[in-house]
């Protein structure tokens, strides 16, 4: 039969470990948190003109997809220009993430 006794020391340290990683995971969820309160920050701000502006720079292959998009306009062709749509805003936010404007 296996001895199960667990030593006094090894018990202790066992709860110190436990105790720094459960301090660390903390403070890791409290920095993901404030990142992602930025981030949504970040999102909400986004204008209508900066988003426009960001349409200005899309590739001749996102523009063409767009303007085709737009001129035959059924239902699949508004799922096109959401995403495009949702590609500029992407590209602002991780622009203003990184520090730039």
């Amino acid at each position: 039969m296996a001895n199960l006794y667990t030593p006094p020391v090894i018990s202790r340290t066992t709860k110190s470990v436990d105790w720094l990683f459960d301090a660390q995971k903390d403070a890791q969820d409290e920095a993901d948190a404030a990142a992602w309160d930025r981030r949504e920050a970040i999102e909400r701000d986004v204008s209508f003109g900066d988003l426009l502006e960001e349409c200005c720079e899309f590739t001749p292959a996102q523009r063409q997809a767009f303007m085709e998009a737009l001129a035959r306009s059924n239902r699949s062709d508004l799922h096109t220009i959401f995403c495009l749509l949702d590609q500029a805003k992407e590209s602002i936010v991780k622009r203003r993430l990184a520090g730039g404007e």
